[in-house]
């Protein structure tokens, strides 16, 4: 039998643990999960989703504490109804959350229905960026839950992590040497802002693709396998880099100004929205070109980069 067929029985008898043998449960790969093995579970007209820890040394308890944290404060997140430490059969982690119903706003046209979807989701993720991390990068996932802990001690550590090898490979194409040395010129003069004593829980990998709605109404923010101690201002980043990629217009305003609801906004918060976005492409760019052969994909970072340059050259 192959290990995946053998993976959904043992499922099968986790579910059937999980919930009331009175109704009948369907079990299935859900779509991403890119990360971590997803499994959506229906039951009747219910569905919940099933996440397995990306191996057995890793724990879901880090994300588990962060869902509960953030949906005791009514943060529309995905509830957990089930969390085990440790699964002696599946050999991994596991928890099982409730649906975010609907699907990405990133799959609609931009009407003012999406313009409010993405108001509220920016509350909801003012809201988010306020929940205190120790420490910077990405959550350590021990297994031992009290707080969120980063694995770098400075902000600095983690904006700059393997940047000079990022830029030497991304100078062999598909960026130019001359863009290479901007970067290193915008890094120079806006360094200060990295100095970040605090760290405040990011996403992560936050876009259109994880903000949910159903008819045009604000269901959610999915997918936190990403978390990260960063800049309060880290998700605005990301997601300013990537915007405009699934939706055929920039979008970030409508997202600020429901996060200025809740959160206030530094005067100059749009040079260091640019400044993290620069960061985060390089990275992501260096690391797509370690991975993969030239994409659509790295074209689409080269040219977010090219933009996040122009903006702080100005």
């Amino acid at each position: 039998m192959p290990k995946a067929d053998v993976e959904l029985a043992v499922l099968s008898d986790l579910v059937e643990r999980i919930f009331p043998p009175a109704v009948r449960c369907a079990i299935e790969p859900a779509a991403g999960g890119v990360s971590t093995p997803v499994y959506r579970i229906r039951r009747d007209s219910e569905v919940f989703y099933l996440r397995l820890a990306e191996d057995r040394d890793s724990s879901l308890a880090p994300e588990m504490y962060a869902h509960q944290y953030l949906h005791a404060r009514g943060v529309k997140v995905p509830e957990v109804v089930h969390f085990e430490p440790f699964d002696e059969r599946l050999e991994r982690s596991i928890m099982v959350t409730a649906e975010i119903p609907g699907e990405p706003v990133g799959c609609r046209v931009v009407d003012e229905a999406t313009t409010e979807i993405l108001r509220e989701a920016g509350r909801d993720l003012a809201a988010i960026n306020a929940m205190i991390v120790q420490g910077f990068g990405w959550i350590r996932r021990d297994g031992h839950v009290s707080h969120l802990q980063g694995e770098h001690d400075s902000h600095r550590a983690f904006a700059l992590e393997d940047i000079d090898e990022d830029l030497a490979l991304l100078g062999q194409g598909p960026l130019a040497e001359a863009e290479i040395n901007l970067i290193r010129d915008i890094i120079d003069r806006y360094g200060a802002w990295l100095d970040v004593e605090q760290a405040w829980l990011a996403h992560g990998d936050f876009d259109v693709s994880h903000i949910y709605q159903r008819d045009g109404r604000y269901t959610g923010i999915i997918d936190f396998g990403e978390i990260r101690g960063a800049d309060r201002l880290y998700d605005l980043a990301h997601f300013n880099l990537h915007d405009g990629e699934r939706l055929p217009r920039a979008v970030l305003p409508f997202l600020l100004q429901g996060y200025g609801d809740r959160a206030q906004l530094p005067p100059d918060h749009e040079q260091r929205i640019n400044l993290l976005s620069l960061l985060i492409g390089v990275r992501a760019l260096g690391r797509s070109r370690r991975r993969h052969p030239p994409n659509a994909y790295q074209v689409y970072l080269a040219s977010a980069i090219r933009r996040a340059i122009a903006f702080l050259k100005r």
